[in-house]
């Protein structure tokens, strides 16, 4: 009986020494697990500690950012706010404008251009496309610029290098009809009329570019820096036109050739 009870003793000793140890290091663990999550902060905590740190500033417009426009005036409360019906309504000067833009020349707004200066600007351009006379258009002292332009841009009307063979040719011709135009009197001048009127009108129809538009300018008091570009089959040009203003009259100061290219073997 004695030994029975000492072997309970022993176990039951066993069994509280088993308990004892693991509820001590459990305890430690769950300690020292709390500790850690302590010292580390959540993603949460981290973000608004962050957030606190910036400096932002004050809301701009916040009335009319949280406002609700329902009508406006001139135009009928059932009918919906739009941009098309804010235009229809004759409010068209609250609406800012939108222009082309190309990457490779700029924006297409021209509005600052004043007629006096477009009205230049067009005549010399169609001077140049068409290879008449410019030099009217150009200011004093700055007739060179022109002769340098003609000569980097190589505007040389075809018509200028056959001039030779077609006058042979004429001769020739006017040889070999002598005798039928002896028959009449009136058909040498008739045929010189004709010659005439169709050497103008080759002249007014030929031109080294098929189109050309400008570009927003650039100014400073009474100097104007426009980007133009001519555009054709054969070839393209980008050219800065600076005008300025001369006695009252706008002239043409200086010509600078920003991009020219030839196309399918243009020359």
């Amino acid at each position: 009986m004695c030994k029975k009870s000492a072997r309970l003793g022993q176990l039951f000793f066993s069994l509280f020494a088993v308990t004892f140890t693991t509820a001590f290091f459990s305890c430690s663990n769950i300690q020292q697990g709390k500790r850690a999550e302590d010292d580390e902060q959540t993603l949460r905590e981290l973000t608004a500690e962050m957030a606190a740190d910036v400096l932002w500033t004050g809301e701009l417009e916040a009335d009319r950012l949280t406002a609700t426009i329902s009508s406006k005036e001139g135009i009928a409360r059932g009918v919906a706010l739009s941009p098309l019906s804010v235009i229809a309504g004759g409010e068209e000067h609250d609406v800012v404008p939108v222009y082309p833009f190309l990457a490779d020349f700029g924006s297409l707004d021209t509005t600052l251009i004043i007629p006096e200066v477009r009205d230049v600007l067009t005549s010399f351009c169609d001077a140049i496309n068409k290879a008449q006379n410019a030099d009217s258009y150009m200011a004093s002292g700055c007739l060179y610029q022109l002769a340098l332009f003609y000569e980097d841009m190589q505007l040389v009307k075809p018509e200028e290098n056959a001039d030779a063979p077609a006058a042979e040719s004429a001769d020739s011709s006017s040889a070999k009809s002598d005798g039928s135009s002896a028959k009449t009197d009136d058909s040498p001048a008739k045929s010189d009329s004709d010659a005439l009127s169709a050497e103008k009108a080759d002249e007014n129809s030929f031109t080294f570019y098929d189109s050309y538009f400008y570009g927003q300018p650039y100014v400073t008091g009474t100097m104007y820096e426009i980007p133009v570009r001519f555009t054709g089959k054969e070839r393209s040009a980008d050219i800065l036109i600076f005008l300025t203003k001369e006695r009252n009259e706008w002239k043409i100061d200086e010509l600078q050739i920003l991009k020219a290219e030839q196309k399918n073997g243009g020359k």
